[in-house]
């Protein structure tokens, strides 16, 4: 076990748990398949991919797992923390990217499916009227439920809702949401591992990651910017509020809107918005 208690969603730890091991990423990934009920992988080839951005320079690295199984189903894995404006548009983004790869002379039935799963540090959905920790969707007719296509899979796991029960309880998802959760406490956790040999495995990487000086500088400089990144939207979400209420004050005194636009820098559009409001 680690000296000091590890943030597992930082991404260098995500990093070197799961993108230098295959047989801990097939663990996890299958926690996700067994739910659905298809076939669980035996075997994964990590796709090198380009990152959107320097990694922790102020700009958004999406620091993701992208694998080919012997069968040739695409599977991404991607840790998220802080929350994230229209996540499940950006989910369907990202999966579509990975999905149409076709070749010139290939047919749309040699399309591979293409599994995204999101493991993330807030919740998406609300917790009151979505009280489980886990989601997936894929393409179905809204009147008969009728599946389209069994390419598409996006899941999403929020770690906010995870609650602990008894161990031998547990389904393998349960059991990785315990080990990602930062609520769970050790000695819980211990016993997990236990259950579970992929975990203890990855714990058993993270014993040697943090003690490597340059992989814990790693681990400090994403944690800095997790840190960074998450005051800034603080900032954002503010900042918005505060202009809303000064359109909504404009308004109400029936300030014309090309001089509220003026006052506040806002668009035509915002303007429109906040008056649907009233």
């Amino acid at each position: 076990m680690a000296a000091f208690r590890i943030n597992r969603t930082n991404d260098a730890v995500f990093k070197a748990v799961f993108a230098k091991h295959p047989q801990i990423t097939i663990d996890l990934i299958n926690a996700f398949f067994e739910f659905q009920g298809t076939e669980l992988i035996v075997d994964i080839e990590f796709i090198d991919r380009e990152l959107d951005a320097d990694e922790y320079e102020g700009k958004e690295s999406r620091l993701d797992i992208l694998g080919r199984t012997a069968s040739g189903t695409k599977v991404n894995i991607e840790m998220q923390v802080n929350a994230l404006a229209a996540m499940g548009e950006r989910s369907v983004y990202y999966w579509a990217r990975n999905y149409a790869d076709l070749r010139r002379g290939e047919e749309y039935d040699q399309l591979s499916r293409t599994v995204a799963i999101n493991i993330l540090g807030f919740n998406l959905f609300d917790d009151h009227k979505y009280p489980d920790m886990h989601s997936c969707f894929g393409i179905y007719d809204v009147k008969t439920g009728c599946q389209l296509t069994d390419k598409l899979e996006i899941h999403f796991l929020e770690l906010p809702k995870y609650k602990g029960k008894c161990i031998k309880d547990m389904t393998r998802m349960e059991k990785w949401a315990a080990y990602f959760s930062p609520s769970t406490p050790d000695e819980e956790l211990a016993e997990i591992a236990a259950s579970e040999e992929a975990i203890q495995e990855a714990m058993e990487v993270e014993d040697v990651f943090t003690k490597d000086e340059v992989a814990k500088r790693s681990y400090e400089k994403a944690e800095k910017f997790r840190r960074d990144q998450a005051a800034q939207l603080r900032y954002a979400r503010n900042e918005g509020k505060d202009i809303m209420l000064k359109i909504l004050q404009m308004l109400k005194n029936k300030t014309p809107d090309e001089e509220i636009c003026r006052h506040t820098g806002c668009t035509f559009d915002d303007v429109m918005q906040v008056k649907a409001l009233l």
